[in-house]
Parts: structure tokens; C-alpha cells; sequence
């Protein structure tokens, strides 16, 4: 099982969104916690998985929505270097225990005990992920815009939106 920090990037008005995408990061959590740290626009999530981290890139640019705006994927190894309190790093970066009085927010892993189960999980996932890469072909400008033309920009899901923005850029 390798550990992984994710550092996403985004306009967050509110504590609620941080445990969305914490929940949203559920499916691929290994570890007994996933942990992470909120300051100003950005988020840092700490926990293990057995996925591969390529696997986790596409998931989270799947099921990204218009939660953040963009994010950093990382293993987290010996070889990391952080600079944080004290207290914020022994929270964070201990996926066994719950932090003692510590403010910042713990998730418990949701559901299986057993090695089967979370294999299980780890193949549903990927199995979702190929599923959805076949199924999602990315629309063109002009598909966009004819239907922004058409039906309107509330129209479009976010995933289109999210492609707009990114041709945007």
C-alpha cells in the first residue's frame, strides 16, 4: 500500500465542499484515515491506497466536477520534504490514530474490514474508471458552443463546463 499526498487548488466557501471531496475521495482510501489540512484555497489530503496513482489521477479528473480547479497528486515517501506545525503534521501524516485536540478534520475509512472486500472495491473502481474513459468522449469547441447556442449555458454539466474552461485557457 503506498501513502499519497493530494494538494488541490480551489475557490472553497465553505468548510462543507472540503468533506465533499473528502467523501468523494472515499472509494480510494486503503488506510484506517484520510486526513487533510484546509488554509486559503487549498486543501492537502493525506492516505494510503493499494490503487496506483495513475488510476487515482483519472479518477480524480473524472469525478473532479466543479469541485476544485486543479490539484497535485503525489506519493508520499520518506523523501518529502514539509514544513508545517508541529501539531498539523503529527495529524496529519498519522493515517493510524485520531489526532487529540486537534481541530482540523478526520475522516474515518467507510465501510470493509476484510482484504477481499477492499480488493473488491479497488477493481470496482478501476472497472468504473475504464467504463468511463470508453463512454466520455470529449466534445469539441463547436459541439459546446452549439449547445450553449441551442439550450443555453445552464445547459451544460459540469463536465462540460469543465472542458470549456479548460479550452478557455
Amino acid at each position: 500500500m503506498k501513502k499519497y499526498i493530494l494538494t488541490v487548488f480551489g475557490d472553497f466557501k465553505t468548510g462543507k465542499i472540503c468533506e465533499e471531496i473528502a467523501f468523494a475521495l472515499s472509494p480510494l482510501v486503503d488506510s484506517t484515515h484520510l486526513k487533510f489540512q484546509y488554509t486559503n484555497g487549498v486543501l492537502i489530503f493525506h492516505f494510503a491506497s493499494e490503487m496506483d496513482m495513475s488510476d487515482i489521477h483519472e479518477f480524480l479528473e473524472v469525478t473532479s466536477y466543479e469541485l476544485y480547479e486543479s490539484f497535485i497528486l503525489s506519493e508520499y515517501t520518506d523523501k518529502v520534504s514539509v514544513f508545517m506545525s508541529q501539531d498539523i503534521k503529527e495529524h496529519l501524516f498519522d493515517l493510524d490514530n485520531m489526532s487529540e485536540d486537534c481541530s482540523y478534520v478526520v475522516v474515518p475509512k467507510q465501510g470493509r474490514t476484510e482484504m477481499d472486500d477492499m480488493e473488491e472495491d479497488d477493481e470496482f473502481v478501476a472497472l468504473l474508471l475504464n467504463e468511463l474513459k470508453g463512454k466520455l468522449k470529449q466534445p469539441t469547441i463547436d459541439q459546446l458552443l452549439d449547445k450553449i447556442s441551442s439550450q443555453g449555458i445552464e445547459s451544460l454539466t459540469p463536465y462540460e463546463k469543465g472542458i470549456l474552461d479548460n479550452y478557455s485557457k
